[in-house]
C-alpha cells in the first residue's frame, strides 16, 4: 500500500487582482510555480496534486498581496504572519 495524492481545488475571490498565484510548502513559495486562473465569475481556481497530510499556503496577489484563503483554517508561521492549511486526507491504494 502507498498514500495516493488527492487533487485538490483551492479557490479564491479576487476580483480586483490581475493575477494570483498560489505559493506553500508543496511548491517552495514560488510564486511562479502555481499561477491560478481567473474564472468568468471574478473567482480565481486552480487544482493541485497533493500528497495526503498537512499543506501551509497562501495566495499572492499581483506578486506583492500575500492573501490567506477565507475558506480554510488559518495557522501562525515562523515569521510572525499567518498562512492559510489544508489537511489531505490519506488514502491507500
Amino acid at each position: 500500500d502507498s498514500l495516493v495524492p488527492s487533487v485538490i481545488k483551492f479557490v479564491l475571490i479576487a476580483p480586483q487582482a490581475a493575477r494570483v498565484s498560489l505559493v506553500g510548502d508543496f511548491n517552495g513559495w514560488d510564486q511562479n510555480a502555481t499561477p491560478v486562473q481567473r474564472q468568468a465569475d471574478g473567482t480565481w481556481a486552480t487544482f493541485v496534486e497533493l500528497p495526503p497530510g498537512r499543506h501551509v499556503y497562501s495566495f499572492v496577489l499581483d506578486g506583492k498581496v500575500f492573501m490567506n484563503d477565507p475558506a480554510a483554517p488559518i495557522v501562525p508561521n515562523d515569521f510572525g504572519e499567518k498562512n492559510s492549511v489544508v489537511i489531505v486526507k490519506g488514502a491507500t491504494s
